[in-house]
């Protein structure tokens, strides 16, 4: 009888430590979508009315036929997607020769080397970058923001599918070689399968790091390609912060990616649980 009880109070005690996360996870979503069908009188009341308001369109009406949304929102799509394919190929290949290349001396250390350049602080790198691009004449243009979110996240990428690859057999491999296959042919069609959950698990990272890039856009990017988190700042001013609206377009920014999480989480926990995290 004690270990019955002792078991559903374990279990009592998981279940609301669980309820109390997602609560604190999700109040700051709720709020968001809230304050963004909230007058602006509402938005400044105290204390704070959760659901006694009046609930109103006009903040999602002003930021398509003021602000431009519309244009803003395609370039963030845009610029994720070119992004994330770009690094996504170029890391599977990557990690492919990494993981079936012979053991070389130094082999750990530049596998560290790896993660240690995706931790070096963005803003370190920005003023050259600013610098160079002005000069190239490609400041404020979607091709060379593609191509730089690509190059910041491909060590992180990289370095995450080492490990899926290392869990294809290679006899598997040597099979296809026998059978007359050539190294293309047998990445292709043997190998390439079997990354399918690592890839997908891979793309849900990098397009999550690609979509929410603030410090990139900000420095590299005008209003041609200014994308969705320049543009949410764009609310706040020394003068004036327009909740309503911010809020708005926040909530439109969430819509895209919990989207694509939901359809795809059956590839990302079959992705994780394969080994895509290195322990």
């Amino acid at each position: 009888m004690k270990i019955m009880t002792r078991r559903y109070l374990s279990t009592f005690g998981c279940y609301t430590l669980l309820i109390l996360a997602s609560f604190i996870s999700l109040f700051p979503v709720f709020w968001t979508l809230s304050t963004s069908i909230k007058q602006r009188a509402d938005t400044f009341v105290l204390p704070p009315r959760l659901f006694q308001f009046e609930p109103t369109w006009k903040n999602y009406a002003a930021i398509f036929q003021t602000r431009g949304f519309g244009q803003v929102f395609l370039n963030t799509i845009t610029i994720t997607l070119g992004s994330t394919i770009l690094c996504v190929a170029v890391s599977t290949l990557a990690a492919y020769a990494l993981a079936r290349a012979p053991r070389f001396s130094g082999r750990a250390s530049f596998e560290v080397g790896l993660i240690l350049i995706r931790a070096i602080p963005a803003i370190v790198v920005m003023v050259p970058l600013f610098q160079i691009s002005s000069k190239l004449g490609i400041y404020d243009n979607h091709y060379a923001l593609i191509v730089m979110y690509a190059a910041v996240n491909i060590p992180f990428s990289t370095w995450l599918m080492t490990s899926f690859v290392e869990q294809v057999p290679i006899a598997l491999e040597q099979s296809a070689a026998v059978d007359g296959a050539g190294r293309v042919a047998t990445f292709w069609y043997v190998v390439l399968p079997l990354l399918m959950p690592g890839i997908a698990a891979n793309t849900i990272f990098v397009a999550l790091l690609g979509w929410n890039e603030f410090l990139i856009p900000v420095m590299l990017a005008g209003n041609s390609a200014k994308t969705l988190p320049v543009f949410i700042a764009g609310f706040i001013s020394a003068r004036n912060l327009d909740w309503g609206p911010m809020a708005a377009a926040s909530s439109l920014a969430i819509l895209p990616i919990a989207v694509i999480t939901v359809f795809a989480q059956r590839a990302l926990v079959s992705g994780l649980s394969s080994g895509a995290i290195k322990a």
